[in-house]
């Protein structure tokens, strides 16, 4: 049957030289839609590395200076700090929570950080500072690369000499390292001769679903006085400050946000603060996700992607269509010689899968190379995997645009057929 339909096509060369190069092209387009969609969809599945059911933020606000209640502090004066810590031990102390986090930039779902280097041998590499209080791990569930719970990782934070040693994520200690077993390993701190040491390695963390690579991240204590001490933090800066918590398992969480601000509203005005705002982080998330750039690029190409394939079968089902028309006295002789109408539409539909299959190889070695050279990051399992589905598909809309007009030509009678000169 295969040498049949290969006889089938040598004998209509011009015509079928037409239609691989049209095949072969739409493979190589529809090969790459696909791994955009397959890399796009493994990418928003991978863990994120932050747990987020439970999890509230807490924003604060300063009071203007032109108000009758505004407190003047003297410069220089560590009541800020004490402020900001009399409103953490009030939602501590509050029933619900379990837990109450602290950090500097280092929240995830946002575009706010602060950046540093690190240096491993002749190894340059950017990272995320991330300042955190030990219950940060806590309250997003953060564990160690071995599995050690995140009370753990809180312990070993406290005791962490700044300066002299340093937490790393799972993906920069890879990155440097080539493996996460590297506590002890010796790290310098960007323009510093003075080595630290690796005390511990967090599992991978990004900052969100669209990240295509974990986070290169260096955690570090947030020192709320020292930062205040030095300058670095003003009263208005320590709104910066972004306060976590989590609730315990048990604790509702429909509407929750809003029911705690209107609890706590009186017992966290403490100075010039007071919170402005409760959010789940849940909710964050969603905001963030819905209007990030990327959720915008992803739909664009979704709709691009959705309209070529529309437009790819109606493309396919003329050329076939026009293909089949062209041969409606063959098909006619066939059908007077005994063809059954089956046969005939068995025939064409073999014809136009097997013109596919002439076509994907050319197709697959343009993709191979470009994979090869790195072009499209791709490794066996993946290239195999969106290979076959970019088959599958083109193979089924092969098969639904010879379908229709096949049975069109079939069911034709012969006589008809025969007196057909196209």
């Amino acid at each position: 049957m295969v040498i049949h339909l290969l006889k089938l096509i040598r004998s209509r060369l011009g015509g079928s030289c037409w239609i691989l190069v049209e095949l072969l092209v739409v493979f190589v387009i529809l090969w790459f839609m696909m791994y955009y969609f397959v890399a796009q969809g493994m990418l928003t599945r991978m863990p994120v590395g932050f747990k987020l059911d439970h999890v509230y933020n807490v924003t604060l606000a300063i009071r203007p200076s032109d108000s009758p209640s505004f407190i003047a502090y003297e410069e220089g004066s560590e009541e800020p700090v004490r402020n900001i810590e009399r409103i953490v031990e009030r939602i501590e102390r509050h029933p619900d929570v379990e837990v109450v986090g602290l950090s500097y930039y280092s929240l995830p779902y946002t575009d706010s950080n602060i950046g540093s280097r690190v240096l491993k041998d002749s190894i340059n590499q950017r990272v995320r500072a991330m300042i955190v209080s030990p219950g940060y791990f806590r309250v997003f569930g953060i564990r160690s690369a071995t599995g050690e719970s995140p009370e753990r990782l809180g312990q070993t934070l406290s005791g962490l000499r700044e300066g002299r040693e340093m937490i790393l994520s799972a993906d920069l200690a890879s990155k440097l390292y080539g493996h996460t077993d590297v506590i002890g390993a010796e790290i310098y701190n960007y323009n510093d001769t003075v080595p630290c040491h690796v005390i511990a390695v967090t599992e991978p963390v990004r900052n969100s679903e669209y990240d295509s690579r974990n986070q290169h991240s260096v955690f570090s204590p947030l020192d709320l006085r020292g930062m205040s001490g030095k300058g670095q933090l003003d009263e208005k800066g320590l709104t910066r400050v972004q306060i976590t918590f989590r609730t315990r398992p048990e604790v509702s969480t429909s509407n929750y946000a809003a029911k705690f601000r209107k609890e706590m509203s009186r017992s966290l005005m403490v100075g010039n603060y007071w919170v402005s705002e409760v959010r789940d982080y849940e909710g964050i998330r969603a905001f963030y996700l819905e209007n990030s750039e990327r959720t915008s690029a992803h739909r664009l190409v979704s709709a691009m992607g959705l309209f070529f394939l529309v437009n790819v079968f109606l493309a396919v089902i003329g050329t076939f269509w026009f293909h089949v028309s062209r041969r409606r006295s063959e098909l006619g002789l066939r059908m007077a010689m005994g063809s059954t109408r089956k046969g005939i539409e068995g025939l064409m539909i073999g014809e136009g899968l097997l013109l596919l299959a002439i076509a994907s190889v050319p197709g697959l070695l343009i993709c191979l190379n470009l994979a090869v050279a790195d072009i499209v990051p791709c490794g066996v399992i993946r290239f195999t995997a969106i290979s076959l589905l970019t088959g599958g598909v083109l193979a089924l809309i092969v098969f639904l645009a010879i379908w229709y007009p096949a049975r069109k030509a079939a069911r034709q009678e012969p006589a008809d057929a025969l007196r057909y000169d196209g």
